[in-house]
């Protein structure tokens, strides 16, 4: 008797630890999630603004937004993709924002970006996400680079006769976080001004 009340206990012991391992497997998170968010650097803010790009003046633009100290504008180098012209590029030392308008009525922000990122080249992981650009509504894409240099990133937005691309460019992952707020703070700022 003693004998099998020992077994007994044993059997129920093993069982506990098999059925309590298992339990816990499913509240891993999945191995995707960590870097898919921190991909996004959401916890980079916006740069506080010091002048304005899309007046008159050396960028002229259907849309407007603000600009960071250190952060200087000119007139884009004219080069196209698909229907989008570089038309501005907004530089500091540690990254550019190059500013792409198209003029096709009905194009929609997925379909600038997807045709914006055709020209970059070979990517990994491009994301896209629906995204608060100013008082609107866009979307906005990030990418890896094959070669482990800094990740890309833009956004976008449509009015029923143009839409807008603002990517940001780094030469290396460190330049690109600090290149980061500037984006942001454009992202944050763009105002239509041609509707």
């Amino acid at each position: 008797m003693r004998v099998l009340l020992v077994g007994a206990v044993v059997l129920v012991s093993v069982a506990g630890c098999a059925g309590g391992g298992s339990e816990q497997e499913p509240a891993a998170p999945p191995p995707t999630s960590a870097p898919a968010a921190d991909a996004w650097l959401d916890r980079v803010k916006p740069a506080d603004a010091v002048s304005r790009v899309g007046m008159p003046g050396a960028c002229p633009l259907p849309f407007a937004f603000d600009v960071a100290a250190g952060w200087t504008a000119a007139a884009g180098d004219g080069e196209s993709r698909d229907g989008l012209a570089a038309d501005c590029a907004v530089s500091s030392d540690a990254g550019r924002l190059r500013v792409w308008v198209g003029g096709e009525p009905g194009s929609t922000p997925r379909g600038a970006l997807e045709r914006f990122v055709q020209g970059e080249g070979t990517i990994a992981e491009p994301t896209y996400r629906e995204s608060t650009v100013g008082q609107g509504t866009g979307v906005e894409l990030t990418f890896a680079r094959p070669d482990g240099g800094a990740r890309g990133r833009a956004f976008a937005v449509a009015t029923p006769l143009r839409t807008l691309v603002v990517s940001v460019e780094a030469g290396s992952a460190a330049a690109y976080e600090r290149a980061l707020p500037g984006y942001l703070l454009a992202k944050q700022s763009l105002t239509p001004i041609e509707r």
